[in-house]
């Protein structure tokens, strides 16, 4: 079993989310999928490196790569714990997603 933590930065919602989905079908050429929500946060919305979990937006994704937005409160803990290098800038949109095989 493996995985990784896919995380991307954009300046759209839709920007970020196109660019996680070419890693969702990336990863699927060598067995990985989603295996949680996907996890979007506006830079301007962090403090303190935290977020509240109102002004996250979570997608479910499907193994093809498609993105439908999700309830909050069910599984924001999974994204979450996801770890990112780069914090996004004040403007910036940050999206993590796990790949798992």
């Amino acid at each position: 079993m493996g995985g990784t933590t896919i995380t991307k930065y954009g300046k759209t919602e839709e920007e970020v989310l196109a660019q996680l989905k070419k890693q969702v079908l990336l990863g699927r050429e060598v067995g990985l999928f989603p295996d949680s929500a996907a996890v979007l946060i506006k830079g301007d919305d962090l403090v303190e490196g935290e977020v509240e979990k109102t002004k996250a937006k979570l997608f479910k994704v499907s193994d093809e790569g498609e993105f439908t937005e999700t309830d909050k409160g069910r599984i924001f803990h999974v994204g979450m714990s996801a770890r990112f290098s780069k914090r996004p800038e004040p403007g910036e949109i940050l999206g993590t997603l796990h790949l798992h095989t």
